[in-house]
């Protein structure tokens, strides 16, 4: 009888020792992934001069669940026609997304007046439209404006002009992604004038908010000076390319492809 308690307490033991291990191990792997996306989301000055999105990472989520060869194929599949390889050497191999909403839509708020200077009644207009416009590439969300920016996922306000510091920038987008690489909130700044304290013209500021909505739904820069998420912003409207890269991210899981 003793023989068979000490055996089973050795084997609770050893079993105890296994569970151990793997959830060490898996406690591994999600630190690993997690200093991946750490990573691939840091802003460089040259990159923040030109408005690039500041971004967080938060403890949320499984992790990733394709395995990042399946990932490279889904991707290699759609890629032609899209510029998501600027997108993945801008992010270290990683792929950013909201989670599919269509039951609870994303809950955007555009703030509805603002003390800045010169600022029109035109601008929150301008920013549902935008919503609309992006919403024809053709993804899995659904978008609900909301007149609260407490519970907003995503939130658009308006700033007169950027310090002197930040250049030439005149839109920013930050947003906070989950360690399963997918978007959990963003906030959106975007300047009615630019760095001399000149005054944008409306049609400015409506390509300034597709650009940084562009950004709050998963984009980054791309090097097609035709499209709306160029870099240097030679193009104020959405192109085929731009909403290509659109879809191809809600077509594929979000992760990293290495």
């Amino acid at each position: 009888m003793r023989g068979e308690v000490v055996a089973g307490a050795l084997l609770s033991l050893l079993a105890a020792g296994v569970a151990a291990g793997v959830v060490k191990t898996a406690s591994v792997r999600q630190a690993q992934r997690d200093a991946r996306i750490a990573r691939s989301i840091r802003v460089t000055r040259e990159d923040s001069a030109r408005g690039v999105m500041r971004k967080e990472v938060v403890s949320s989520g499984h992790g990733q669940s394709t395995p990042p060869e399946e990932l490279r194929r889904r991707v290699g599949l759609l890629a032609p026609g899209t510029y998501v390889t600027d997108i993945l050497t801008q992010q270290d191999s990683v792929l950013f997304r909201w989670p599919e909403r269509l039951l609870d839509a994303v809950r955007v708020y555009v703030e509805p007046t603002s003390a800045v200077s010169d600022w029109s009644l035109e601008y929150p207009l301008m920013a549902r439209s935008v919503f609309d416009e992006w919403a024809l590439a053709g993804f899995p969300l659904r978008f609900a404006f909301v007149f609260d920016s407490a519970g907003a996922d995503i939130a658009i306000r308006w700033v007169e002009r950027f310090p002197s510091e930040a250049g030439q920038r005149i839109g920013e987008t930050e947003r906070i992604h989950t360690s399963a690489s997918l978007i959990a909130n963003a906030r959106v700044l975007v300047a009615n004038h630019d760095s001399s304290g000149r005054v944008l013209k409306p049609d400015v500021v409506a390509g300034i908010i597709r650009h940084e909505v562009g950004h709050a739904l998963g984009l980054n820069h791309a090097n097609d000076s035709a499209s709306v998420m160029y870099r240097e912003s030679a193009s104020w409207a959405i192109s085929s390319s731009d909403r290509a890269t659109l879809r191809l991210l809600y077509l594929v899981p979000a992760g990293s492809l290495k």
